[in-house]
């Protein structure tokens, strides 16, 4: 097939592709019948930090509102982490094929303040804790927190030839993503010395999970000199499927805790992924080894400061912000 061929680096210096065009023996390399790969993703998510505390003058001034910051805002944010993709194509027919694909990344992250010694009367305050209850209007010496964000996507594309010549492929896409994207936040705040882990805190949790039309299109181009490529791909996808979150508050003095609640509801996320690299290939056409920048948005989310700030003031409308992702991606491809 002509997704079923590998370029011959050989025949591409010795000048044998009659002009560019793909048509005759000369251009059209050897025939492959399935393509295995793997890639290392190093990604960061974005627009998904939660601010948690803030040292204040809460005991000197006890009745503003809000108290004023005397310190920078502690929220937890992610950094770069690492995840992986890997799938399997095989040939259909000379322009068509099947391709199976696993993507899998997890970050997590950790934050820590503690009251500024020089300034025993500040104090430390919490900014996810419920308005409402006995814990909040009491601020603390020292606090924690973590949070992390997780996604799973299985794709099943069934990719077609469009325009082809031997510097040049472009392909077209039409297939099914499932899609799952779980984040999680739990803050910890001590009032001692012993910074009992369970002096107060709270705990969140979303999960997403849905599934959809998938949509692609991408595009190679092959060097006449050099086994050298430059790839673009792009893609969307609209994952109908159902949130589920919860939000607990809880205090060690408390059998249970203070506040124990829960949503749910059905959206549909569109996702957006755009990623542009190059690399090399082997003379045969057998190998090939890339790198590439990536960009990926996740639509329509309900993200965990947004979830908070619906507890705080029994207010779950807007919930509907982009978790973004960015990040290098190595790949490494056979064809056989």
């Amino acid at each position: 097939m002509q997704t079923g061929h590998n370029r011959v680096y050989q025949r591409l210096v010795d000048g044998d592709c009659k002009g560019g065009k793909c048509s005759g023996k000369d251009c059209c390399p050897a025939t492959y019948h399935f393509r295995a790969y793997g890639e290392y993703l190093y990604l960061r998510a974005r627009d998904v930090e939660v601010p948690y505390a803030v040292e204040s003058n809460l005991s000197i001034a006890p009745n503003v509102n809000p108290p004023i910051q005397t310190s920078p805002i502690a929220l937890v944010d992610q950094d770069y982490s690492s995840g992986f993709r890997a799938g399997l194509a095989l040939v259909l027919d000379d322009r068509t094929e099947l391709a199976a694909t696993y993507t899998w990344f997890e970050s997590s992250a950790d934050h820590h303040i503690i009251r500024n010694p020089s300034q025993p009367i500040v104090q430390i305050l919490p900014m996810v804790w419920h308005p409402s209850t006995q814990t909040a209007i009491t601020g603390t010496v020292e606090a924690s927190a973590n949070a992390d964000i997780d996604f799973d996507l299985i794709d099943l594309d069934l990719r077609r030839v469009l325009v082809q010549s031997c510097q040049t492929d472009l392909f077209g896409s039409v297939g099914v993503r499932y899609g799952r994207l779980e984040q999680g936040f739990e803050a910890h705040f001590f009032d001692g010395p012993t910074r009992d882990p369970l002096d107060a805190g709270v705990m969140t949790n979303i999960d997403f999970e849905g599934i959809g039309l998938k949509l692609g299109l991408d595009g190679d181009y092959y060097a006449t000199r050099l086994p050298v490529m430059g790839y673009m791909k792009g893609a969307i996808s609209l994952l109908a499927g159902e949130f589920n979150a919860s939000y607990q508050q809880f205090a060690v003095e408390q059998p249970t805790p203070e506040v124990n609640t829960a949503w749910s509801a059905g959206r549909i996320v569109p996702t957006f992924d755009l990623e542009v690299g190059g690399g090399f290939y082997s003379p045969n056409g057998h190998l090939r080894a890339t790198v590439g920048y990536a960009y990926s948005v996740w639509a329509n989310m309900v993200k965990t400061d947004d979830w908070i700030h619906g507890v705080q003031g029994n207010m779950f409308r807007n919930m509907d912000d982009a978790i973004t992702f960015d990040g290098l991606v190595l790949r490494v491809e056979g064809r056989f």
